[in-house]
């Protein structure tokens, strides 16, 4: 009896980890980005799933440290359901909206994240001393300022692009001075931070007991990839070379909020938070 329930509690973790992406792809049907699809029926199917989920979440995940963790899904379906990257050509100033959305959802994620590292501060789960925790609420502090800077920069791509074209300048010239190297080497330091914190992070959680070691085996190899991504676009200025174009995957913005949310998994494993 013990066994089944244990294979049947693997199966749904299982189900959880995949869950972003398999209801990413059933959204995918109304991607926006595919021609005679509303935005609105998107939005629209995007909030139901989120309610309900949220629901689920909120009614199941005893363990509140979960919380914020788990709905992280909600904005990864969203930005996995437009089933296509950022469109920089010029049919981005006929479907701003678009790109809008994509970064409504990365801001969303950045507040979940946000509201995981109060709790986890405020609840002292963890227990860690003070210049420790004075340490990785500075990181975090930079880690949101970056995050609130990409995002609002990128979000305000399409207007820029406008602007642009309106002055009479050339099309292919507009994302090298937009995204230059500044604003590169600013998001490369963001990645850094995020994955350095998302592994300490993950790191304390399961030596308080409160995540399997899977959890922080998988945390720590997907952001050493990830630090290493960022490292290579540095000192290639974005220019990957031959048969390393897959570690731009773990450079995008969307990429830790999935590990975010799948230390979320972990933690909703353990039902209770441990006694003060």
């Amino acid at each position: 009896m013990i066994m089944n329930t244990n294979k049947v509690n693997s199966l749904l973790r299982l189900f959880l980890v995949l869950l972003p992406f398999l209801f990413g792809a059933l959204l995918g049907k109304h991607s926006p980005y595919q021609a005679m699809n509303p935005i609105t029926t998107y939005i629209l199917i995007w909030s139901v799933f989120t309610f309900v989920f949220s629901l689920v979440v909120l009614k199941y995940a005893s363990n509140k440290m979960a919380f914020p963790l788990l709905l992280m899904a909600s904005p990864i379906v969203g930005i996995i359901g437009m089933l296509a990257p950022p469109d920089l050509s010029l049919a981005m100033l006929d479907h701003p909206e678009r790109e809008h959305l994509r970064y409504f959802f990365l801001f969303m994620g950045a507040f979940l994240f946000s509201v995981f590292y109060f709790l986890h501060i405020k609840l002292n789960v963890v227990k860690t001393d003070r210049l420790s925790k004075y340490i990785m609420t500075s990181i975090f502090l930079m880690v949101l300022i970056e995050l609130v800077w990409e995002f609002t920069h990128h979000y305000l791509y399409p207007e820029a692009l406008a602007g642009w074209i309106a002055e009479g300048k050339k099309l292919e010239d507009f994302n090298k001075n937009y995204d230059n190297v500044s604003v590169i080497n600013g998001v490369v330091l963001g990645r850094v931070l995020q994955f350095s914190l998302i592994s300490w992070l993950s790191i304390q959680l399961y030596q308080s007991g409160l995540s399997k070691l899977w959890s922080p085996v998988l945390t720590l190899f997907l952001s050493l990839v990830g630090i290493i991504s960022a490292g290579v676009i540095y000192f290639t200025e974005m220019n990957l070379p031959k048969g390393f174009e897959f570690l731009f995957l773990f450079f995008i913005p969307g990429m830790p909020f999935i590990i975010l949310y799948w230390m979320g998994v972990a933690l909703a494993a353990n039902p209770t938070l441990p006694k003060q």
